[in-house]
């Protein structure tokens, strides 16, 4: 797929980045975390893994009372030794003064050297340039209509798209709207055993299929596949939203769709 101001990048394991540079996309390396006390720690990466953007997770010890101030100039430090021209923060927990704190003067050090931060949507309210990410998987509702109100509060400009795979089964009726992760060979599993008929769900931009059970009921399967990875990504950039977080290798073999090979 072709499309002018278009830009994609795989998130990427320590393990997995040969495999991963060899699609041509920049990468987002995922090995980096906060302690509980906010310091830096990694994985191993060979030197030569250079360029693309820094992903840095966060402990879920991560204390409140933590100095940020170590924290980010190791997370700076790092972008310049090894090239980076960004930082995402994966942050599940709440916000909090540290977090802001965190995210402020990474900010301001990304900003001496032109670099990008990006931030789960949730943080929005701690930075008015940093770049937003929201997740293509839902479960209810409707995508377009989701994309769409972000893109009313945030313009699509500050966006970006992550493409992550969903495979969930719920049990009807799913009045909270979570459903249990299944694997890969789970799905298959169902689909050879029950061969049930697939629909596609337009407001979720996903397939789903319904099986009843002796043992826990009425079942509802949602799913992705690259061809509604690729309708989700084809409705997110009709919207003017242009970049997008592929998750890797949870996106491996569809990587050829969905990079127009």
């Amino acid at each position: 797929m072709t499309h002018p101001s278009l830009r994609q990048f795989l998130l990427t394991p320590p393990q997995d980045w040969a495999q991963a540079r060899t699609f041509g996309l920049p990468l987002a390396l995922m090995s980096w975390q906060l302690d509980g006390q906010g310091r830096l720690t990694h994985a191993p990466l060979p030197p030569q893994a250079q360029g693309g953007l820094m992903l840095v997770g966060a402990s879920p010890d991560l204390s409140p009372a933590a100095d940020p101030r170590p924290g980010a100039r190791e997370i700076l430090a790092q972008c310049r030794s090894r090239g980076f021209a960004g930082v995402v923060l994966d942050l599940e927990q709440p916000p909090t003064p540290y977090l802001a704190q965190l995210i402020r003067l990474v900010e301001e050090g990304l900003a001496q050297r032109q670099g990008a931060l990006f931030l789960p949507e949730a943080y929005a309210n701690f930075s008015r340039r940093a770049g937003l990410y929201l997740t293509s998987a839902l479960s209810g509702g409707s995508l377009r209509r989701r994309l769409e109100e972000a893109v009313a509060q945030y313009g699509a400009r500050r966006l970006v798209l992550c493409l992550r795979r969903a495979r969930e089964d719920f049990y009807l009726p799913a009045a909270k709207g979570v459903g249990h992760p299944i694997s890969q060979g789970e799905l298959e599993r169902l689909r050879r055993q029950l061969e049930p008929s697939v629909f596609f769900s337009p407001d979720l931009c996903a397939r789903y299929f319904t099986y009843m059970s002796r043992e826990t009921g009425a079942h509802f399967v949602l799913f992705d596949d690259g061809e509604t990875l690729a309708k989700k990504r084809a409705l997110a950039l009709e919207l003017g939203i242009t970049r997008f977080f592929l998750l890797y290798p949870e996106v491996e073999e569809w990587l050829p769709q969905l990079l127009g090979a």
